[in-house]
This record gives structure tokens, sequence and C-alpha cells, in this order.
């Protein structure tokens, strides 16, 4: 099985630079353990066999913005943050992160 998506996910800077190793999840519920150093920018799911890129971001965010497809703000993961995990917040903690982020895009249009 030869699986030629492509999925990119967002690594906290902070996890690369420890000494302990995180865990980086599919779309499929794979599972992919990385130990640092990390060495490598994309792995391969042992389920699917989905090649995931890994974007390394500085210190750790605990969340991206990102766009759903209706065009609103959505949360996206930051794997191997100390944040918690997306799936276990609430939903009125989703929302208020998002109303903060549409407050600050609300703002910077109005400048």
């Amino acid at each position: 099985m030869n699986n030629e998506n492509i999925l990119y996910t967002f690594i906290a800077g902070i996890a690369i630079q420890g000494n302990n190793p995180f865990i980086v999840q599919c779309n499929c519920g794979g599972e992919i353990t990385i130990m640092p150093p990390m060495q490598e920018n994309q792995v391969v799911c042992p389920m699917c066999e989905t090649t995931i890129k890994l974007l390394v971001i500085e210190g750790d965010p605990g969340y991206v913005i990102g766009q759903g497809a209706d065009g609103e703000p959505t949360l996206l993961t930051v794997q191997g943050s100390v944040e918690k995990p997306i799936n276990m917040l609430s939903k009125e903690e989703r929302e208020a992160i998002l109303k903060k982020v549409k407050d600050n895009i609300k703002g910077k249009t109005n400048e």
C-alpha cells in the first residue's frame, strides 16, 4: 500500500529541544514517535502510509490558527506542545480562543 497523500503538521520547537520523545499523530489515528534530536523533516504513518511533513514553529504557541472550508478561523494542532490538545478543549474554550483571533483581525482591519 503506497499512499500518495501528503499531510503537513506543526511541531512545537520546544519539543525538539529537549531529550524527551513525543508523538506525532496522523489523521487516521496512527502515531509516530519522534526521538530528539529530530533529524527528519517528514515521517510516514505506519497505519495508512501517508507522508507527514513536519513544520517546526519556534517555541510553543500551543495552537495555530488556520482557515476552515467556510472561511472562518479554526484551530490547528501544534504537536509536541505542552498545551491542552485541541480535542481536549471544551467547546467554550475553543470558542474563546477563536473569539480573540476574530477580535484581533477586526482590530487590525480597523487601523
